[in-house]
């Protein structure tokens, strides 16, 4: 990795599976929680979900003098036929402020992941760490990802003042739709059951067939349902006008943040506008749950009028929060790894 040596009293530990209420499941959090670069999907609760979606999940936790500091939740897919990455989104959870520490313990946490990788599919450590410049030269043996684990460009909300304040800051055109659909009667329900999964998944293939990408299974929205609703992490959010299911959403609260992770709006009463209404009733739960911050997951200001996200963005617009700019995802590769999967590779293409 370099030229500075391990710090001395820093270890590294397999922590295995860790459940998110035992004594180490609590003190993970509670690092991760306070750790201003990490965030809920380096939580043993996202882990957990994770594990139970079918995911290798590999929690290695680093140790100072043995208290328990840092270290990184690594998920990998099933049958990746070595060809696969442990990816670690939100993290690794290290001490950026101490550039000489964190760089010790990414070194051991990429000499662990790297001897494990063979047993693991896994070609390269992938990371994210919620960082708005590169830390020194740390990252230096890393690479730009060509895909992002999480959203580079987004959109944070200050609720700092109360939800009174918040929507004197609004725009004008976010203010008058708030208080339209509550006028026309648009409700919000909030509700984490198996047939709110299919509800919210069946508006999010609308959505997604709408705006041209790929939704997940309906599988993966029951598994974190059902995983992290009842521990208050997720809460699952419907804007309704009689019957009808105006606009949806999948909201995460962890630590001080709270995050618009899943969302959008059917071509049902537009005109009632519930996508407004639905967040508004989100970013007042948000406040009332204790969040300092309510990120909404991807914005970009400056992306072309004609791209499917441009009005993602001009709605998010609307809620005045300051645009965030994150380093994105990094890649180190195992090389050894690396040209046993480009030798498979070229023996199946010759083979064919």
């Amino acid at each position: 990795m370099g030229a500075l040596n391990p710090v001395r009293s820093i270890s590294l530990q397999d922590l295995g599976e860790v459940d998110p209420h035992s004594p180490l499941g609590l003190e993970w959090d509670q690092i991760v929680r306070t750790n201003p670069a990490s965030g809920f999907m380096q939580s043993a609760h996202w882990a957990k979900y994770k594990r139970q979606s079918g995911w290798t999940v590999h929690h290695l936790g680093l140790f100072d003098n043995d208290q328990l500091f840092g270290g990184a939740i690594f998920y990998a897919a099933q049958n990746a036929k070595g060809a696969g990455f442990l990816a670690a989104p939100d993290g690794p959870v290290l001490p950026w402020e101490d550039l000489e520490r964190a760089e010790s313990g990414l070194q051991m946490l990429v000499a662990c992941t790297q001897s494990d990788a063979r047993s693991l599919g896994s070609m390269a450590m992938r990371i994210a760490p919620r960082l708005s410049a590169l830390p020194g030269e740390i990252l230096r043996h890393f690479s730009r990802a060509p895909l992002n684990l999480t959203e580079p460009k987004t959109l944070y909300l200050d609720l700092s003042n109360g939800p009174e304040a918040l929507l004197r800051g609004i725009k004008p055109k976010a203010r008058y739709n708030i208080g339209l659909a509550e006028r026309r009667g648009v409700s919000i329900r909030e509700e984490n059951s198996l047939s709110a999964a299919r509800d919210f998944h069946t508006l999010m293939q609308t959505v997604a067939v709408r705006n041209g990408f790929a939704v997940e299974p309906l599988s993966v929205f029951v598994s974190l349902i059902e995983t992290l609703c009842p521990e208050g992490v997720a809460r699952v959010f419907f804007a309704e006008h009689e019957g009808n299911i105006l606009a949806a959403m999948l909201m995460i609260k962890f630590g001080d943040r709270a995050t618009y992770l899943y969302g959008g709006t059917s071509e049902i009463k537009r005109n009632l506008m519930g996508g407004y209404a639905l967040h508004w009733a989100a970013i007042k739960s948000a406040c009332e749950s204790g969040a300092k911050i309510y990120d909404f997951w991807g914005f970009d200001p400056g992306v072309a009028p004609d791209h499917s996200y441009a009005g993602f963005s001009r709605f998010k617009s609307q809620f005045c929060g300051t645009s965030i700019e994150l380093i994105g995802t990094w890649d180190f590769y195992f090389m050894d790894q690396l040209a046993d999967v480009v030798i498979r590779a070229f023996k199946e293409v010759s083979v064919t």
